[in-house]
C-alpha cells in the first residue's frame, strides 16, 4: 500500500498529464454582434413598453371622450423619447387592431366658420394644416361583429344612460347633417320640443347635454354678431364637430335613417343622399373597402414626423 507522501505525488502526475481547460475566446466581431443584439433586444422591449403605455392612456382619454393629442402623449407617454413618436404610434396602432379592434385616427382640422376667423387665416398666410394632432379611439371591427353583445354601452355611469346619450348625440349630429350640414337654433329648440328631451333624454337638463356634446366635439354651437355699430340680435346656428365626422359619418347617419324608417324605398333613399350630398359610390369601391376591413392585422399606418 503506497505511503501517503507517493499517493499524493501520484495524483499530481496524474494532474500533469490531463489537458488544460481554457476559457472559450471570442473574436471581437462575435462580442460586437452580441452586445448589438442586446442592445436591439433592449431597445424593442423598451418600445413595447412605451406601446403597453400609450394604448392605456388612448383608452383612459377616451372613456372620457378626451382628445388623444400629440401634446399630451409627448408629455404624458414618451417622456424623453418625443423623437421616437412615430415608431411608438404605429406599434400602438398595432397592438390597438390586434388585440382591441380598434385604432387611433386623426380628427380633421377644424373648419373656418366665422367671417372673423377666415379673414385671420388669410391675413397669417398660414399654410392649411393636413392634420389637427389630436385622435380618437374608432372601432375597426368588421360590420358583423359590431352587435350590442359585443360592443356594449360603458356601465359607467349606467349602461342605460350610456345608451341613451350615444342615440341622442346621433340623432342630433344626423338631423344636423341631413339638415345640410347648419341647423339654427330655433329649429333644434323646436326639434328638441317635439322629442320632449327634458324628460326622455336622461337626468341632466337638455341645455348641459348640448353643451356636454360641444365641449366632446360632437356639436359646434356658433353665434354671429352682429357689425359694431349696427342694431340687431345674434344668429346662433348648430354644426357638426371633429369627434362626430369620424365617429359618427354618414355611414352612421345612414344607419339612423334606416333604423327609424325602417325599409328604405328608392325614392327616400334618393332624398336622404341629397340631404347628405353624397353620390352613389361605384359597388367595386364598396366591395374593396369592406373586404379592407376585415384584415385588420394588415392595416398599416402613416404618420408624418412632425419632429
Amino acid at each position: 500500500m503506497p505511503s501517503g507522501r507517493r499517493r499524493a505525488r501520484e495524483e499530481s502526475d496524474d494532474d500533469e498529464t490531463q489537458p488544460t481547460q481554457r476559457r472559450p475566446r471570442y473574436d471581437s466581431d462575435d462580442e460586437g454582434a452580441d452586445s448589438d443584439q442586446m442592445a436591439n433586444g433592449d431597445a424593442q422591449t423598451a418600445d413595447d413598453q412605451l406601446a403597453k403605455k400609450l394604448v392605456r392612456y388612448a383608452i383612459s382619454c377616451e372613456y372620457s371622450r378626451t382628445p388623444i393629442r400629440r401634446d399630451g402623449i409627448k408629455e404624458k407617454v414618451l417622456g424623453t423619447q418625443g423623437r421616437s413618436f412615430k415608431r411608438i404610434f404605429a406599434l400602438t396602432q398595432q397592438q390597438l387592431r390586434l388585440v382591441w379592434g380598434m385604432e387611433l385616427r386623426e380628427l380633421p382640422v377644424r373648419e373656418k366658420m366665422t367671417l372673423h376667423e377666415k379673414r385671420k387665416a388669410m391675413a397669417s398666410n398660414a399654410q392649411p394644416k393636413t392634420g389637427s394632432g389630436s385622435y380618437i379611439l374608432v372601432s375597426v371591427l368588421p360590420t358583423a361583429y359590431r352587435t350590442v353583445a359585443i360592443v356594449a354601452p360603458s356601465r359607467a355611469p349606467g349602461m342605460e344612460d350610456e345608451a341613451t346619450y350615444v342615440a341622442f348625440y346621433t340623432l342630433i349630429v344626423s338631423t344636423i347633417w341631413l339638415s345640410g350640414g347648419e341647423l339654427s337654433d330655433q329649429k333644434l329648440k323646436r326639434f328638441l320640443e317635439r322629442l320632449n328631451s327634458e324628460r326622455n333624454v336622461s337626468s341632466e337638463k337638455t341645455e348641459m347635454v348640448l353643451k356636454k356634446m360641444e365641449r366632446q366635439g360632437y356639436v359646434v354651437r356658433r353665434v354671429d354678431r352682429p357689425p359694431v355699430g349696427q342694431d340687431g340680435e345674434n344668429v346662433v346656428t348648430w354644426h357638426i364637430g371633429t369627434r362626430a365626422k369620424e365617429e359618427i359619418g354618414l355611414d352612421g347617419v345612414h344607419g339612423m335613417v334606416r333604423e327609424v324608417y325602417g325599409d328604405m324605398t328608392p325614392e327616400l333613399e334618393k332624398k336622404m343622399k341629397a340631404s347628405l350630398r353624397v353620390k352613389d359610390r361605384p359597388q367595386a369601391d364598396a366591395e374593396d373597402e369592406q373586404g379592407d376591413a376585415t384584415q385588420i392585422a394588415d392595416q398599416s399606418v402613416v404618420v408624418d414626423d412632425k419632429d
